[in-house]
């Protein structure tokens, strides 16, 4: 991957790492929140300019220089090399589809599912509650739980299903840089 969209990447992740350095020296707390989830913007962007790099058929297969990937085939790729990868989009999505996301009230504590998130009963029963390390969900019968990539938050944390933990935006932020840099430079060297 080579040209303007590998450098819209690296812009992207440049600019993240710009918004998390400016907000470590805000002391206001919900102007920290705001800068922060701005980063995170931009950590979505250098994985959809990715994709649409894939789409466009930009990127050679690591395994076969001379194939090109397409879209799923680059997200199956690289979704477990880049942290929070799934968090992220949730986060996303949430804050430009759905709800658009509230900072934190420092003088109260605050939970938030958004969802969609349907309890479907069927001869048994459902139920979905928040706990302290995350939702507890129970069914039996035939009934079942279905989401829609739910978004959990516990004041200024969110809920990672694949951690099974609560994790600020800021760790989310510094290790998704983190996993990100490699990622970048190795799909930078198989240029289409």
């Amino acid at each position: 991957m080579e040209g303007p969209r590998l450098q819209g990447i690296q812009e992207h992740l440049a600019r993240a790492e710009f918004l998390l350095d400016i907000s470590h020296s805000v002391p206001d707390a919900i102007a920290r929140y705001r800068l922060q989830l701005s980063a995170i913007y931009s950590c979505r962007a250098v994985v959809e300019l990715m994709l649409e790099a894939a789409e466009k058929q930009q990127v050679a297969s690591q395994s076969t220089p001379a194939l090109r990937w397409d879209r799923k085939e680059l997200e199956d790729y690289v979704s477990p090399k880049l942290a929070f990868y799934s968090l992220i989009e949730r986060i996303r999505i949430h804050d430009f589809h759905r709800f658009g996301l509230l900072p934190p009230d420092p003088a109260k504590q605050q939970a938030f599912l958004g969802g969609p998130v349907k309890l479907m009963v069927q001869r048994g029963g459902a139920a979905l509650a928040i706990g302290e390390n995350g939702p507890i969900q129970s069914t039996s019968g035939d009934s079942q739980k279905k989401a829609q990539r739910p978004l959990l938050t516990r004041d200024d944390e969110f809920y990672d299903e694949d951690s099974s933990s609560y994790v600020s935006l800021e760790a989310i932020i510094e290790q998704f840089i983190r996993s990100a840099n490699p990622v970048v430079t190795e799909l930078a060297t198989s240029v289409a």
